[in-house]
């Protein structure tokens, strides 16, 4: 029996777990639903269907976890959508595990397409294209199979079901480039509005950001290339590779061998002015307006260095994109004061070196134990730098010059800075950090090691920020300013991963800005520039001049595309009106119907094939000529057996009016 039924059973089962893994990609699941419906699949490839005679009572049970579901969604933290999305794919599962008539089958595909609905919802990511693209081909396959198989679902035997392949094969395609042409030429408006955006996804967050910065910890994160954020610039510096360093958290206390921060908190408010913000006169340089992926994997904020505002902050979470306020911590730390999977928000920058001027904090002076050799070496790499701004530079340029920049780390040892200094002599950003700042400190010159990261590579009209692109570097306060001191030698500033998986990370991440900007962002001011081009070139295309009056006129250059367009229509028309001519076996069908009627049986009760199942079960005296004449029109459609007149009159004659059943 499961090998008669597997062909259908496999193409509704397969656009079942399309459209599941369409939602499933973006991680935003519930724990409980995510294994639903591949345990549904398996279990009914195999022939397992315990809700096949248990309507009532697994009805019961569906309205139990709709209002579970929904109530969650009601009392606690669960977007809607996702709550919708959650209880379409309980259904999916249930109808999966039913007996698998035709009826079933068209509802899993019904649900199956209200869930990819919802995946388009919640996933903002390129990744939902295939998932389209497959449910389009699977779903055409299954309702394929509704037409061509008999009445319990098995393949008809002896019908040659080819060319009807050929016919669903030529349909999918025109279904899938009709939607490409409405999506392009439907008014609409922008998704962006909806303000959602990427969804966590499977993959968890990768970022260096954390609440410490433990010396002789690994340094793999460096060749992680996914992007952790993007970013938006105004006024946009168009570079391919953006030299700059955001700024994420400053600390200040070193124990030795973990650097910390301080933890009181001012309270929550939409924005946050830094103290530098506070200064008379200063003018606010770069605005920015950054995306924190999932990757990212912190509530702390980064923003160019120096930042001086941070305002309209939003969180994504299982409750969707909520406006959330923002936490400032004097050391100029600042944290979305609500857990979500994604921040976006806009930051302001002072674009000038050494311009924060927050008075440092006794922390900044503390030293923990050190080696004795430690003042030494500072000596020793000073020379014959008298100022604080020349001490800072000097011992900056010579730890750059002397030690070497690795990630091959020995792990736990007693003093981390001074295996780095005198043993290993060579290290990680943390350990340069570390070093200079410790040493700023033993000449009395306050100063704190900061993270965030470096670069920024263009890609569209923003800028991705990777992972690898995490780092440490050290600012001292000089001349009553803080400002940013880098000993890391340059080969260790940025993202290293290998060649092949950035190029592979790179041709992504522009397949994703594409479908941002084409899909995601695509506009009804996209679409009005798309339909002009195609009817009027640009103003002063293909000659120096500016455009004037004239290029209003109508020229037959401007007209071309569009007496081709028409002239294509047309022609395309004569095409199908020609081949539009009657089968035989559709005129065949035209008449079944019309005795059926006058039998006093309804055709539209049900398809043909399954008309005749159910008037068999009833016991009508119509049910077998009705099941040849159903047999001989699908093997004239669709198995290429011509239907000769004599045949067709026989066939029809069967179906003359006869009594409604027969007698007992």
């Amino acid at each position: 029996m499961i090998g008669r039924r597997l062909p259908a059973t496999l193409a509704r089962d397969l656009t079942a777990l399309v459209s599941y893994g369409a939602v499933a990609v973006s991680g935003s699941l519930p724990l409980p639903v995510l294994p639903l419906v591949p345990l549904a699949v398996v279990l009914s490839l195999l022939g397992v269907r315990p809700f096949g005679q248990r309507g009532a009572a697994s009805v019961v049970v569906l309205l139990a976890v709709a209002a579970g579901l929904f109530g969650w969604s009601f009392f606690g933290s669960l977007d809607l959508v996702i709550a919708a999305v959650s209880f379409a794919l309980v259904v999916v599962s249930h109808r999966l595990l039913a007996d698998p008539t035709a009826q079933t089958t068209r509802q899993v595909l019904l649900t199956s397409l209200l869930v990819l609905a919802g995946g388009a919802a919640i996933v903002g990511d390129v990744t939902f294209a295939p998932f389209v693209v497959g449910f389009i081909a699977t779903a055409s396959w299954a309702m394929s199979r509704l037409v061509l198989d008999g009445p319990d679902g098995a393949p008809l035997p002896g019908v040659d079901t080819a060319p009807a392949r050929r016919q669903v094969l030529v349909g999918t395609a025109f279904i899938f480039v009709l939607g490409v042409a409405f999506f392009v030429l439907f008014p609409r408006l922008s998704w962006s509005q909806s303000r959602r955006r990427a969804t966590p996804g499977l993959a968890g967050g990768v970022t260096g950001m954390s609440d410490t910065v433990r010396l002789g910890g690994g340094g793999g994160i460096k060749s992680n290339p996914r992007v952790v954020f993007h970013a938006t610039l105004d006024p946009d510096p168009q570079q391919e590779q953006l030299a700059a360093y955001w700024v994420g958290r400053h600390f200040t206390r070193f124990d030795g061998r973990e650097w910390s921060a301080p933890s009181t908190a001012e309270p929550a408010a939409p924005r946050v002015l830094l103290p530098i913000a506070r200064q008379p006169g200063l003018r606010l340089d770069v605005r920015q307006e950054i995306e924190l992926t999932a990757a990212y994997d912190s509530r702390t904020l980064v923003a160019l260095d120096t930042p001086a505002l941070f305002a309209r902050a939003a969180t994504i979470g299982l409750k969707g994109m909520l406006p959330t306020t923002l936490v400032h911590v004097p050391g100029d730390q600042v944290y979305a004061s609500l857990e979500g999977v994604q921040l976006a928000y806009t930051a302001t920058s002072v674009d000038v070196r050494g311009s924060d001027h927050a008075e440092p904090t006794q922390q900044t002076l503390e030293l923990p134990p050190v080696d004795p050799r430690l003042r030494a070496l500072t000596t020793e790499l000073l020379g014959p730098a008298t100022s604080n701004l020349e001490k800072a530079s000097r011992l900056e340029r010579e730890l750059t010059r002397r030690y070497a920049y690795t990630l091959e780390l020995p792990g736990e040892v007693d003093d981390p800075l001074a295996d780095f200094l005198f043993d290993r002599k060579a290290g990680h950003c943390e350990d340069f950090a570390t070093a200079l700042a410790i040493m700023l400190r033993l000449e009395g010159i306050p100063s704190r090691v900061t993270t965030g990261f470096v670069g920024g590579q263009r890609v569209g009209n923003r800028y991705h920020v990777r992972a690898g692109d995490a780092h440490a570097w050290t600012e001292a306060f000089i001349d009553g300013a803080w400002r940013r001191f880098d000993a890391t030698p340059e080969d260790g500033r940025g993202a290293s991963p290998p060649r092949w998986l950035a190029t592979l990370t790179e041709r992504y991440e522009e397949l994703e800005e594409w479908w941002r900007k084409r899909v995601l962002d695509y506009s009804f001011q996209d679409q009005f520039q798309f339909v002009r081009g195609l009817v009027r070139p640009p103003p002063g295309a293909g000659r120096d001049e500016p455009p004037d009056a004239s290029d209003e006129a109508v020229t037959p250059a401007r007209w071309g595309p569009v007496a081709l367009a028409v002239v294509g229509s047309i022609a395309l028309a004569i095409a199908l009106t020609r081949r539009r001519r009657v089968h035989v076996a559709s005129s065949f069908l035209a008449a079944v119907e019309a005795r059926l009627t006058a039998a006093g049986v309804d055709p539209r009760e049900a398809p043909l094939e399954e008309l005749s199942l159910r008037l068999a079960q009833r016991g009508h005296a119509l049910s077998a000529p009705l099941a040849r004449a159903t047999r001989r029109y699908l093997e004239a459609r669709f198995g290429n057996r011509p239907m000769g007149a004599e045949e067709r009159r026989a066939l029809l004659a069967g179906l003359e009016r006869r009594p409604a059943a027969r007698p007992g």
